[in-house]
């Protein structure tokens, strides 16, 4: 007899509880009989209480668990056996994820679900638990104001340390902000939202939080509301537009109280940097040319032009750098923000190229120390336009067996129309980088004072890599040698297979003009070193010509980019220096 012996040990609601679990295996409604009868019978006993919600629980009935759940946290004295209950239902909430226990909790009353989670905050031990829960509570009831959990995240020193701090503080909490008593604390706050959202976009691999930067302005223009700036600067969107920005913000250098200046742009610069990096990838900034006799580009603004891949987004951050920096007291304001923010990461390499921008090329000069393409691609551009010429040549064939393995494509914006200073983002690609260098050697050829048919030749070997680039120079050469009516160069037949080229040079040849062109290599010179011209006297020379010519058009498909390394590291150029 085990069963009777069983009764009669039992209390008499454990054994009405017991019969309901054995009949819910079975039949659920007998079950809830059993469950009724006991409610009905012992209506305060909490086992009886917590055991008619388990069963709605498992039974998948929300409304009837809500029920039975907001009867169980009526008395008082019931919370602290709900603990475990209550914290789960606080965990289904903080997941975001559609859950039983999440329905649950919608169902019940508000000032149930107001009681539920006050006791979760209230008996979580752990900070970070704490302050998420106090998080999920505020942003179920705002009313009760949010303005004592900013002040506990920003005042606890873990914010500093800890970046889920300053992430729940920024990203969770702020915008349940409607207002703020102490402008002073806004400040501080601003602050904070623009170390970590700048800090974000660089680092952080999940990339789980949308526009952060408009998150970013979100704040400012809780600030700005409160200190009545300009609607415009504190809800710039992703489709305003750069410029119209800059020019509103330069109307603040005046202003007495320099504060929307310096937090506006300050985030303004610090998005146009990121913005300038992701699309800058792997480009080098160097000095570039500009022709008064091309058309004026319409890319133009003021007296420098800077274009390539993420040109506009640069202008933008050195711009407003320099505006942060335009009066003594924006500067030192700037220099105090900036000590508190996390920004030298993202700015190393913006001071260098906003050195070159300006001009101060001792600033922009790579130190003797570093050794990479990039540096010694930096050193010709500034050798360059310094017109250390003999420096420049010696950088390019230091950078020569450093360039990169992926060939790229030509740039069209190496030269510009117009007289004024341009800088141009250069791709890190072997056809890229050969053709700068060749465009500034025809320019170190040009600049040299040397008339020689050595120099012309050079010229017309260095043009071939970005033809028709410098056909105007290739036309002047042209004349020259119409005017001598002679032109030596031993290495034509080593380095020029343009096709362009070969057919301009056998035009003036077979024109009729009597021009000497001394271009065969020596094994093909007759007896007594005769030159080719176009006296029609000697056939032999005419058809040595013509059989060179065809030699050189014959190799009109081999690699220019290769010819040109070629000849920069055999010939070396110094020489005519």
């Amino acid at each position: 007899m085990p069963a009777l012996e069983t009764i009669m040990t039992e209390d008499d609601e454990d054994y009405i509880i017991s019969r309901a679990k054995e009949a819910q295996k079975y039949n659920i409604h007998s079950a809830k009989a059993w469950m009724l009868t006991a409610k009905t019978l012992f209506p305060t006993n909490f086992k009886i209480q917590f055991e008619a919600y388990l069963m709605e629980k498992q039974s998948g009935n929300v409304l009837e668990a809500a029920e039975c759940f907001s009867s169980l946290m009526m008395p008082r004295q019931n919370l602290p056996n709900l603990l475990p209950e209550i914290s789960a239902i606080a965990n289904a909430l903080k997941s975001n994820d559609p859950s039983f226990l999440s329905q649950m909790f919608d169902k019940i009353s508000p000032d149930i679900q107001l009681t539920i989670l006050k006791t979760s905050v209230e008996n979580s031990d752990d900070t970070m638990e704490h302050c998420r829960l106090l998080v999920l509570l505020l942003k179920k009831f705002p009313q009760l104001g949010v303005d004592s959990l900013v002040k506990t995240l920003i005042n606890t020193e873990k914010v500093f340390y800890d970046n889920r701090y300053a992430r729940l503080l920024v990203v969770e909490t702020l915008p349940l902000l409607s207002s703020l008593e102490s402008p002073r604390l806004l400040q501080r706050l601003v602050v904070k939202a623009i170390d970590f959202y700048n800090s974000y976009v660089y680092n952080d691999a999940e990339n789980d939080i949308t526009d952060p930067w408009q998150r970013l302005y979100g704040v400012l223009d809780l600030l700005g509301r409160q200190l009545g700036w300009d609607t415009y600067l504190v809800n710039y969107s992703n489709s305003l537009n750069k410029e119209s920005y800059f020019q509103k913000l330069m109307t603040l250098r005046n202003s007495q109280d320099c504060r929307q200046l310096l937090y506006c742009g300050v985030a303004f610069f610090l998005r146009s940097l990121f913005e300038q990096k992701s699309l800058k990838g792997n480009h080098i900034l160097i000095e570039a040319l500009s022709d008064p006799e091309m058309p004026l580009s319409k890319r133009k603004k003021g007296d420098i032009e800077v274009s390539g891949i993420s040109a506009h987004q640069f202008q933008a951050a050195a711009n407003c750098w320099e505006l942060l920096h335009s009066s003594e007291v924006i500067s030192r304001e700037f220099m105090k923000l900036t000590s508190q923010l996390q920004i030298k990461p993202w700015c190393e390499g913006f001071s260098e190229e906003l050195a070159l921008y300006r001009g101060r090329y001792d600033e922009a000069m790579p130190p003797p120390t570093v050794t990479s393409l990039a540096s010694s691609v930096v050193r010709v551009s500034i050798c360059f336009f310094q017109k250390n010429y003999t420096a420049c040549i010696e950088n390019i064939l230091i950078a020569l067996p450093l360039l990169p393995s992926v060939e790229g494509v030509l740039e069209s914006d190496l030269i510009v129309g117009g007289k004024h200073r341009h800088l141009h983002f250069l791709p890190v690609t072997k056809v890229a980088i050969m053709h700068y260098f060749c465009t500034l050697l025809i320019r170190i050829l040009l600049n040299s004072g040397n008339t020689a048919d050595l120099t012309y030749g050079h010229m017309l070997v260095l043009m071939q890599l970005g033809w028709p680039q410098e056909e105007a120079v290739f036309i002047h050469i042209l004349e020259i040698i119409k005017q001598r009516g002679v032109f030596h160069y031993h290495l034509f037949s080593a380095y020029i297979i343009h096709i362009d080229i070969l057919e301009e040079l056998s035009f003036i040849w077979n024109d009729g003009k009597n021009i000497v062109l001394d271009i065969l290599p020596n094994s093909q010179q007759h007896l007594g070193q005769r030159r080719i011209g176009t006296r029609g006297a000697d056939k032999g020379v005419k058809e040595d010509f013509k059989q060179a010519m065809k030699t050189q058009v014959a190799r009109s498909n081999e690699s220019i980019l290769n010819l040109m390394i070629q000849f920069i590291t055999n010939e070396r150029l110094l020489q005519i220096l």
